[in-house]
């Protein structure tokens, strides 16, 4: 197998089969392979996808992380246990083949608590440079056939509610509501609600002013999973081609800073998918308050 250097990894190891078995309703399905596994492991929506893949890159110790994942405990991320299914040995073989599509990812770099790096759809030659999860949402968007929604102009220095309900496991969905709004947007996807968000914030000024402003526009986000959790999200930079914040828990009263929307994604689904766990190690109690 070709290496890049000595001592370096072989470059089919950097690489991340991805084969995509499904978009409808833009919740993408499918499922991981890499040469390091001989099993491929199963995911339904772009959470539980990230969690699969920044678990692997720890495993194997490429790319090295710049910087720790933050949660509401302050400690360890909970072990996250993914579902496997068998697969064959070569990564486009048949068995592993995606129903939809086939990529090959590779992550260069985590830098700035997200991904960047390089991904290919494999048989075309769509491929796109991403510096952000943010920028890797839109090719996948652009690639499965849903595009990238445009929803005019935004709404500014306003405020919004954003519901959250469990579609299937954690897999996020709600509706957005605001004052100025007349009816609620339903979004059932973190491809919806990445687009939500960015509507609230829009306009954003032209020219330099793009690459650094602070934006205090507040979001209420409720996650029902069997529990309910309120998360209120403050977008106050954004930079490195996604966003830094504050998001706080309100019912636990803890807030953690959030240096990109895959670290905010994170915190919210882990949170949400772990709320047996949290009530637990409460044992009842309220934790000591924080303020937004």
């Amino acid at each position: 197998m070709l290496t890049t250097g000595p001592g370096l990894l072989p470059n089919a190891y950097r690489v991340v089969h991805i084969a995509a078995d499904g978009f409808e309703n833009r919740i993408l399905r499918g499922r991981i392979y890499h040469d390091s596994r001989e099993e491929g492991t199963a995911f339904t929506g772009l959470s539980e996808m990230i969690l699969i893949l920044e678990k692997l890159f720890d495993e194997i110790h490429y790319p090295m992380k710049s910087v720790d994942h933050r949660n509401f405990t302050g400690k360890k991320r909970w072990d996250f246990k993914a579902e496997t299914k068998e697969a064959g040995n070569s990564s486009l073989s048949p068995e592993r083949r995606g129903k939809q599509a086939d990529f090959m990812l590779h992550v260069k770099y985590r830098y700035h608590a997200t991904w960047q790096g390089v991904i290919v759809q494999s048989g075309t030659e769509k491929s796109a440079s991403f510096l952000s999860l943010m920028e890797l949402m839109d090719f996948f968007a652009e690639t499965l056939g849903s595009g990238v929604r445009l929803l005019g102009s935004g709404l500014g220095k306003k405020m919004c509610e954003i519901t959250v309900r469990s579609c299937e496991g954690c897999q996020m969905g709600g509706d957005v509501s605001h004052p100025a709004l007349p009816k609620r947007r339903t979004f059932i996807n973190e491809f919806d609600l990445k687009e939500e968000i960015s509507w609230m914030l829009d306009p954003m000024p032209e020219g330099e002013m793009q690459k650094r402003i602070i934006l205090p526009r507040s979001f209420q986000v409720a996650v029902g999973n069997g529990s309910r959790a309120t998360f209120v999200v403050r977008v106050l930079f954004r930079e490195n081609a996604t966003w830094q914040g504050t998001v706080t828990w309100k019912e636990k009263r803890r807030q953690v800073n959030f240096r990109s929307f895959m670290e905010l994604l994170l915190l919210m689904y882990e949170a949400v998918g772990h709320m047996g766990e949290w009530q637990e190690k409460d044992g009842g109690e309220e934790p000591d308050a924080c303020t937004a």
